[in-house]
């Protein structure tokens, strides 16, 4: 199917929420969840893809939405952050040689489901949902769900929310804007400025010296920004002060980093009825199981 390309004010108001689904997340998180075992005929892994669908399926039924989107990644080290800290993601190690063929299964699976997939050139799958929530219509809720505490900061009452895998999504942890403040200590808005201070190793920031995330809530809470901290450098420990001034440049790069694309091109597949026949083909292709049947049922009776 080829995408269409997504233009402001194009989509048409719901009454429900609309689930936009981290597939980067989702798919990592089926891969290391089911054994590596379960197989095509001949031999290629699709764990991840039958764990997605049985995700995606489960998010169904429970959530009952009213529409879906799985936004996926172009380029998961984009070559603007890449440009401003060259260590962004540079010590991750390699996709699992298991896992890379699940991908182009995953986006067949979910076309002949007639579920829309989402990307923008050289950008991440968290460019693509800020861009959405961005472009929403005000009467429809967005909720994103994902295992990727950087898209925390998207959440807004009463018309943005985040559910965060705690085990698969069978255990969901659910972000308005009070839990946010509760389990992080500050204001969705805020969070870039967290992430700044704090890091994040995985995605190989540092952050400041010093400074973990029940420091960085203080710090943004007592002086309210980045920049108002080191303003009041001197007020800090001698220690704290001159790991701040000395991250100077870092501080000045993840502006670039961290902030999450929100006028981005997107693809976006078209929603359609399922094509059962092509589904039951797929699964039998790629011993899929009663997965693809399962995903159909479910969202036939949403549609």
């Amino acid at each position: 199917m080829r995408p269409t390309r997504l233009k402001r004010g194009t989509m048409s108001g719901v009454t429900r929420d609309r689930l936009l689904l981290d597939a980067p997340s989702l798919v990592y998180r089926a891969f290391f969840a089911l054994p590596k075992t379960i197989v095509a005929p001949f031999g290629q892994p699709v764990n991840a893809v039958r764990g997605f669908m049985e995700m995606t399926t489960r998010l169904l039924i429970d959530r009952k939405p009213s529409g879906i989107v799985a936004a996926f990644d172009n380029d998961w080290r984009p070559s603007f952050r890449v440009a401003a800290f060259p260590g962004y993601k540079a010590e991750r190690p390699d996709e699992p040689e298991e896992l890379g063929g699940q991908f182009d299964i995953l986006a067949r699976v979910l076309d002949a489901a007639g579920l829309p997939r989402a990307e923008a050139e050289g950008l991440e799958a968290d460019d693509v949902i800020a861009t959405l929530v961005q472009r929403k219509p005000p009467e429809e809720r967005a909720v994103v769900v994902t295992g990727d505490r950087d898209l925390i900061g998207l959440v807004r009452d009463p018309d943005v929310a985040l559910l965060f895998t705690v085990r698969g999504v069978g255990q969901l942890r659910e972000f308005d804007e009070s839990a946010v403040v509760k389990h992080y200590g500050i204001r969705p808005q805020q969070y870039v400025e967290f992430a700044m201070l704090r890091g994040d190793p995985s995605d190989g920031l540092p952050g400041v010296a010093g400074v973990g995330p029940k420091k960085a809530a203080q710090l943004l809470r007592d002086y309210g920004s980045v920049q108002a901290t080191l303003a009041h450098a001197d007020e800090l420990t001698p220690k704290l002060s001159a790991n701040l001034r000395a991250s100077g440049e870092y501080l000045e790069a993840m502006r670039t980093v961290i902030p999450l694309v929100v006028d981005a091109e997107v693809e976006l597949t078209e929603r359609r009825a399922p094509d059962t026949d092509e589904l039951r083909d797929l699964a039998e292709r790629y011993n899929l199981g009663s997965s693809a049947a399962r995903l159909a049922h479910a969202l036939g009776e949403k549609s």
